[in-house]
């Protein structure tokens, strides 16, 4: 019987990266594209939909954190990788919508065996309770006392209500509308950490892309 060709959807603000990684999956089976930043994963889902998103989470635009709320609540039959070297670990960040999770720099081997477990979930929706994604927002304004304070649009009636900012950022809280009473959960966004380098995955520095490239 033929082999399947996952659709994988590679997003990452790295050229370096996107370039190496798209050429080493595709070598490995996968049919690949790629996206430098949330918004342009979503304008590239219009047209092509992947059976498998590998996302990093700090990157500038739309934040991997913010993209992975999103696919979670619309489209929950893709199986999403979250990456980055701000985590360590094997099991998923809190409060970040992914079914899995990739520390940057432990080698390729994680990665190909996180995406061979991804092969048997691809079209199942229900792994994730795409309601408790959170909305990843900033503080924008501050409110008359002077205190900062948040914009948040509920997912569900899509009204806008303005509320105290809570303190810490990268956790999730859990407020509610309103006007409908539904529960929101949302997280405020830190400042992008340090950009990864290729350099800092195993395998894959300059050596490897050479490899790759002939």
């Amino acid at each position: 019987m033929q082999n399947r060709r996952d659709k994988l959807l590679l997003v990452d603000d790295e050229p370096s990266i996107r370039r190496v990684l798209s050429a080493v999956l595709t070598q490995m089976g996968h049919e690949v594209r790629s996206a430098e930043d949330g918004f342009a994963a979503l304008k590239e889902m219009h047209e092509w939909m992947p059976d498998i998103l590998l996302s990093d989470l700090n990157m500038p635009g739309m934040s991997g954190f913010e993209l992975l709320s999103v696919v979670r609540r619309r489209l929950p039959g893709i199986y999403v990788i979250a990456t980055s070297g701000a985590y360590s670990g094997e099991t998923v960040p809190h409060g970040i919508a992914a079914d899995s999770f990739y520390e940057k720099a432990t080698g390729m081997h994680s990665l190909l065996r996180l995406l061979d477990a991804a092969r048997s979930q691809v079209g199942i929706p229900a792994r994730r309770n795409g309601a408790t994604a959170p909305i990843w927002i900033s503080r924008t304004a501050t409110d008359p006392a002077g205190g900062p304070h948040l914009v948040i649009n509920c997912p569900q009636c899509l009204r806008n209500s303005t509320q105290r900012c809570a303190e810490s950022l990268l956790t999730v809280h859990r407020t509610e509308c309103l006007y409908c009473k539904a529960s929101i959960y949302y997280a405020m966004i830190r400042p992008m950490d340090a950009r990864s380098s290729l350099d800092n995955l195993p395998g894959l520095g300059p050596a490897a892309s050479e490899q790759v490239a002939g």
